[in-house]
């Protein structure tokens, strides 16, 4: 018979996922306007990139998106960041551009999204947030669009963009998605005062 001690050490053991929670529950005004302010941050970006996106699309094709991706992203990204004081950025499990990669808590979190949405739940409804380090760290899933599949999708991707993706980005994880799939989430980190 094992002694309460050992129970509760092998207990914490078989199941580090509690001891590493991907969102800490927040309370308190000052992290809902953090909260609100990561969500505006964002929501910027998301709509910056899909406007410059949707035109290189339309002028140039995949291959004239690649360069907005590569280019123009983390552009769009430090223009909002230093506009609106948020820390703004996207991160992917399979991510295409190695600045992008998940940090451990981001990692934990994308995994739960889609453990999440494989049991039904719409990315829509997921975000996930905590504090750490005098910052809100906040999450907010990428569903895979319609748009991105030229590049992302699953099937037979044209072989001038699969050139354009293999010199963009040697070592891309970022292939084989579906329309709906989690694709990645929007990043931002807002500092608490």
């Amino acid at each position: 018979m094992m002694h309460r001690p050992a129970l509760l050490l092998f207990a914490l053991l078989a199941v580090p996922a509690l001891a590493q929670s991907p969102a800490v529950p927040l309370e308190g005004a000052a992290l809902a306007v953090a909260s609100a302010r990561a969500g505006r941050a964002a929501s910027q970006l998301q709509g910056k990139l899909q406007g410059e996106l949707a035109a290189a699309m339309k002028s140039g094709g995949p291959v004239a998106a690649i360069a907005v991706c590569r280019t123009h992203a983390p552009a769009i990204a430090a223009e909002v960041s230093a506009a609106t004081g948020v820390e703004v950025g996207r991160t992917a499990l399979r991510w295409r551009n190695p600045a992008n990669r998940p940090t451990g808590w981001e990692k934990r979190t994308l995994k739960l999204f889609a453990a999440r949405q494989a049991a039904g739940e719409p990315l829509a409804t997921m975000s996930a947030m905590r504090e750490h380090r005098g910052h809100l760290e906040w999450l907010k899933p990428i569903p895979m669009g319609q748009m991105c599949l030229a590049c992302h999708g699953g099937g037979e991707v044209a072989p001038e963009t699969a050139a354009a993706i293999a010199a963009a980005y040697p070592k891309d994880k970022a292939r084989g998605f579906a329309a709906g799939d989690l694709r990645g989430a929007f990043r931002a980190r807002v500092p608490l005062d």
